[in-house]
């Protein structure tokens, strides 16, 4: 046996197969289960290094933040590729061998519905026929299938690149790189980025009793030569454009827009991001000048309606400037002159950019593994003999079928075929 058989056989060795699919299993779970780059909010994909020295270590060296773009996981893709591949070759060369090849009657000799019996002679001849070819297809295409699922997932980890970033209405989105808060594009990936400006026009949000959100719209506008083109989606619809696809997740809440004027020093403007604090509030810190910051609290109304006030508190370290409430367009004096002002209360969501290479590859694996399933389970190849030998006056009949898989079903076709030709069961 030469080196190349040995690594063949061991590459699609029983042992290898399992051992390869249990390691893309635990390390999918991982990547399920675990926070991800690209996916989660930057606060829970830095959760493990926030909880001792060993899990910091984990998620450094074995990429538990990004795990479905490390060496690791890409390695166990590049063993089930190949695995794969040389199972699909060697299953289309069983295929092609097995459509071509007709059974004699000595295979019919350990059949396991079987019948002989004497007729009249009528002339006819032996036949031998062959149904349920098709269901030889059904493992190639099954195993065919899964390749290029475990294709589309290499190829997605290697070019693919995911990107993320927070607008408030009213907010452009440039056609540029940098305009992405963040990138986690693949080895082998280029950063995303659109191709005309895109415009959040409104935010939309419906909550159940308890505060829990129901539903959540977004209005898009795409900036073009020829006016905006609006367009729309939720959680859980994509949006299409020529570099990949946009969604949104439920991330997303009111947005403060205030502005510090403070004697001697140019106005400073800023947005404050808001995140769900509490049941019915939304609240951030933000800071200012110096050392001054704001903390900014915005109840939600009961009625779901947007709110329209903001709660402020201005501090300067832990001592307390100013505080009171602030509706869009007042402002809050602060000692010493000055003011901070509160423009507007526009709600801000958050924006998901994906490039997949290989999404149609992987629908055209799902769709030939599902094909695959359905020919092997619900089409069974079947062999029938109905052989004739004369024997004067009369003649001697030899009724067999050899079914490939599940014998138990087929007795009632087996004793329909006697029966056509004059036996009894």
């Amino acid at each position: 046996m030469t080196w190349l058989q040995r690594l063949k056989h061991f590459l699609i060795s029983p042992a290898t197969i399992v051992g390869d699919l249990a390691v893309i299993t635990l390390l999918g779970s991982l990547g399920a289960a675990l926070p991800q780059a690209g996916v989660a909010a930057a606060a829970e994909v830095g959760w493990l290094r926030q909880h001792g020295p060993f899990l910091s270590f984990l998620a450094d060296h074995l990429a538990l933040d990004h795990v479905f773009t490390s060496p690791p996981f890409l390695v166990a893709l590049g063993f089930a590729t190949v695995s794969l591949s040389i199972v699909v070759v060697e299953q289309i060369r069983r295929l092609a061998a097995q459509w071509k090849l007709t059974p004699t009657e000595g295979a019919f000799r350990g059949a396991p519905f079987r019948a002989e019996f004497t007729r009249p002679a009528s002339g006819a001849a032996t036949t031998l026929r062959t149904r349920g070819r098709l269901g030889l297809a059904g493992s190639p295409l099954f195993h065919l299938g899964l390749l290029c699922v475990i294709l589309a997932g290499a190829l997605q980890a290697l070019f693919g690149v995911s990107a993320v970033v927070d607008l408030y209405e009213g907010e452009v989105l440039p056609p540029a790189v940098e305009a992405w808060g963040a990138q986690w594009p693949g080895p082998l990936g280029s950063p995303f980025r659109l191709e005309t400006p895109l415009r959040l026009v409104s935010v939309e949000s419906t909550r159940y009793g308890g505060g829990d959100l129901r539903t959540l719209r977004l209005r898009l506008a795409e900036v073009t030569s020829n006016g905006d083109q609006m367009r729309e989606m939720g959680i859980n619809q994509d949006l299409p454009v020529p570099r990949g696809r946009l969604y949104a997740d439920n991330q997303h809440g009111p947005a403060a827009l205030v502005e510090w004027s403070l004697p001697a020093k140019p106005p400073q403007r800023t947005a404050i991001l808001l995140e769900k604090k509490e049941a019915a509030a939304f609240g951030a810190y933000s800071q200012g000048p110096g050392h001054l910051r704001a903390r900014i609290r915005v109840p939600m109304p009961g009625d779901g309606s947007r709110p329209g006030l903001a709660e402020v508190r201005v501090l300067d370290g832990p001592a307390t400037l100013a505080e009171g409430p602030l509706r869009p367009g007042e402002s809050l004096p602060l000692p010493g002159g000055g003011a901070l002002k509160l423009h507007g209360l526009p709600y801000w969501a958050r924006l998901h950019g994906n490039h997949d290479p290989a999404i149609g590859l992987a629908y055209l694996g799902f769709a030939l593994a599902l094909t695959g399933a359905a020919l092997t389970y619900g089409i069974t190849r079947v062999d029938e003999l109905v052989a004739v030998t004369p024997e004067g006056e009369f003649e001697r009949v030899v009724v067999a079928l050899r079914p490939h898989r599940f014998a138990p079903l087929f007795r009632e076709r087996f004793e329909r075929l006697v029966r056509d030709h004059g036996g009894e069961v």
